[in-house]
């Protein structure tokens, strides 16, 4: 399986960060466990799509769709050689770029023709003919032109849901949420719905992903335990962690870095990040 995440230009870079791009020719991979990250994506596929599962039945993607805030672990297994293109949003950009409600499409996978009526419609055009038009290597390079151009006319003035983000980022979801509306000059409840339009969830549940994420990325070093990666990431214990351990993956800590964890490493802890020019393979059509 070869994995890259590329670097978005500066006007992309508001909303998007970061593109990805996913090649497995054998499409021989077991079933994947992805974890909550807090960030929606909109992936393009060149390849077979991924079999999703749920209430018991494993049922293919779109080829191209947008998938909001998962809050639970999501199950994948390829159904075939995989190709794909994804783009991953800042917490808060898909809802500017895209003018979403994110509330409305926490927890699904929806394709991009259903998306149409939401006024997304040029975008999304523009990201099938992308598709249609090149390969998967060529499309990763023409993705950002096209996003550039979108988001140069994306007016978007001073986002206090932004400011929200990042504050929450910088502590690792260790922050007081009515501390933070009171900086934003908001009352609680304010903050709750403005998050969840513009973010999908809620701030204490990103809060939560934020701390968690954390505790995944501290444990993945050669000197890492457990009590330690708990303690420094604001857990009370280690039971607390194994709490959220298995609301957001459905396993237990040391189980769930055993298995099933290939793609979820990837996201959660990737390489440097690459440039376009940097970018494997020839970019031709």
């Amino acid at each position: 399986m070869n994995y890259v995440q590329i670097r978005p230009h500066a006007a992309a870079a508001r909303f998007v960060q970061c593109y990805w791009m996913l090649e497995d020719a054998a499409g021989s991979e077991g079933m994947q466990r992805i974890v909550p990250d807090g960030r929606p994506a909109l992936i393009l596929n060149w390849g077979q799509p991924f079999e999703s599962y749920a209430d018991g039945v494993w049922t293919r993607q779109p080829g191209c769709f947008f998938v909001g805030q998962i809050t639970g672990p999501l199950l994948l297994r390829p159904s075939g050689p995989a190709a794909m293109l994804g783009i991953s949003f800042h917490p808060h950009g898909a809802a500017q770029l895209l003018r979403v409600p994110m509330r409305e499409l926490t927890d699904s996978a929806i394709g991009l023709e259903d998306l149409g009526f939401l006024g997304t419609r040029p975008l999304l055009l523009a990201l099938e003919r992308l598709r249609d038009r090149y390969s998967l290597r060529a499309g990763s390079a023409a993705l950002d032109a096209v996003l550039q151009a979108f988001a140069e006319r994306s007016l978007v003035g001073d986002d206090p849901v932004a400011h929200a983000v990042l504050e929450m980022e910088r502590s690792g979801g260790l922050v007081r949420i009515r501390g933070l509306a009171d900086r934003l000059s908001w009352s609680s409840r304010q903050l709750q719905r403005r998050f969840r339009d513009g973010v999908g969830i809620s701030p204490k549940l990103f809060c939560r992903m934020q701390r968690f994420q954390r505790v995944f990325a501290a444990m993945d070093r050669p000197d890492s335990n457990w009590v330690s990666a708990a303690v420094g990431c604001g857990y009370y214990d280690q039971a607390h962690l194994i709490r959220d351990y298995r609301e957001f993956s459905g396993k237990t800590p040391t189980t769930l870095l055993a298995q099933e964890m290939d793609l979820s490493r990837r996201f959660v802890c990737p390489d440097v990040m690459s440039h376009f020019s940097k970018t494997p393979g020839n970019l031709s059509r």
